[in-house]
């Protein structure tokens, strides 16, 4: 593990386990044995010297490349990424904060308007949380679409509005400076991130929602399942309306012929 930070920082414990030929239980005896409270706690010491000290894009590549051998079998490496991610998704459901998602639902619901912010590899987030609320009510805004400057757009946003925003490692410097503007100007903050993001939102701006899973282009299970929670909190506060809402879509779609059934 010393040898090699990267795979230490973002494997699931069964994965680690494996490549160093002992038993899961053997890493959490071992978190013990060194003061922390198991392996969760160990394994944040690298993350944060990985996050400190590596490239983020190459060396997860290059991890990957290094896999075992056996890892080139496609029926293996299913099951392992199977593994590793549902792993992921358990711990981050032990650890999320229910009273933080329910501050969550309550902007959400709240708002005039809903515009949701995010870039570069994390703008998927953004087009699945937007495109899923816009669904369940009204006046539910992308931002950062192709043609549209971003300036423009945050120019609308009031204090009776919400800004959603998507950023992890490595964060996005244009959603970083969005957020502290928006707070500077009174707008409330709904942040999806994670437990070291430079987007700080405290009481008075609004709400975080901490996903602290590792996120890349082959791990990305554990922040869309934050995601969905968040949304089908939301459905559920909505209720009715949310229902209704949908049915006005599926009469839109169904004049359009937008679907092949």
């Amino acid at each position: 593990m010393l040898n090699r930070p990267g795979p230490a920082a973002v494997d699931s414990i069964s994965e680690l386990a494996a490549k160093n030929g002992v038993d899961p239980s053997t890493l959490t005896r071992l978190g013990k044995r060194l003061g922390f409270a198991g392996f969760a706690e160990l394994q944040d010491v690298f993350r944060r010297q990985v996050a400190q000290t590596q490239p983020f894009y190459s060396s997860r590549v290059q991890e990957r490349v290094a896999e075992p051998v056996g890892i080139d079998d496609p029926q293996e490496l299913i099951r392992i990424h199977a593994q590793s991610e549902c792993q992921r998704v358990l711990k981050l459901a032990n650890s999320l904060d229910a009273d933080a998602v329910t501050r969550a639902v309550d902007a959400i619901v709240s708002a005039r308007h809903v515009h949701v912010l995010a870039m570069r590899a994390t703008y998927a987030f953004s087009h699945f949380f937007g495109t899923y609320l816009g669904t369940l009510r009204e006046n539910v805004t992308i931002l950062g679409v192709p043609g549209q400057g971003l300036t423009l757009e945050l120019a609308s946003l009031t204090p009776d509005d919400l800004l959603v925003a998507v950023s992890f490692r490595p964060y996005t410097r244009a959603v970083v400076a969005a957020v502290e503007v928006m707070k500077e100007n009174g707008v409330p903050i709904l942040a999806l991130t994670d437990a070291d993001s430079p987007i700080q939102v405290g009481p008075e701006h609004g709400t975080s929602v901490v996903i602290d899973e590792p996120f890349y282009f082959d791990s990305a299970t554990s922040q869309f399942f934050a995601i969905q929670t968040i949304l089908l909190a939301a459905a559920r506060r909505l209720g009715p309306s949310a229902v209704a809402m949908v049915k006005r879509r599926e009469r839109l779609d169904k004049a359009l012929n937008v679907e092949i059934t």
